[in-house]
């Protein structure tokens, strides 16, 4: 999915009311802020998509929109794995050896077992 999911980067859940949103906001603005962590090169860029995630999320209008933005990339992502498997159903049915002959055991039991019975209602001239 192209579309970035900003209940991941805040870690809540799509039905999180506006407190919990803002409460996970305020949890990891302290915890990625550069004063309170000092100088590392990946918590800018953490800290910067926090806060996307909280003012896209925090309006009602905008949220409503990338729930929808998410339905349809999630829609489109399942569209495409639909096609890319009844591409793959094509060729391996096409394909020569597209399921292997199951290796069959021969069943000696049942075999011997009629071929006596059947020796025996001849001998006994049953069948004859």
């Amino acid at each position: 999915m192209t579309e970035r999911n900003f209940y991941q980067v805040l870690g809540i859940r799509p039905d999180a009311s506006q407190g919990d949103i803002r409460a996970a906001f305020v949890h990891l603005t302290k915890m990625h802020h550069p004063d309170a962590t000092g100088s590392s090169s990946d918590l800018p860029w953490r800290l910067q998509d926090v806060q996307q995630a909280y003012r896209c999320l925090s309006v009602r209008e905008l949220r409503d929109a990338h729930d929808a933005a998410l339905e349809e990339a999630e829609r489109i992502h399942f569209a495409r794995q639909r096609a890319i498997q009844s591409r793959l159903n094509r060729f391996d049915r096409r394909h020569p050896q597209a399921m292997p002959r199951p290796y069959r055991r021969k069943r000696w039991r049942p075999i011997v077992l009629i071929a006596l019975g059947i020796a025996a209602l001849v001998a006994l001239n049953l069948l004859a």
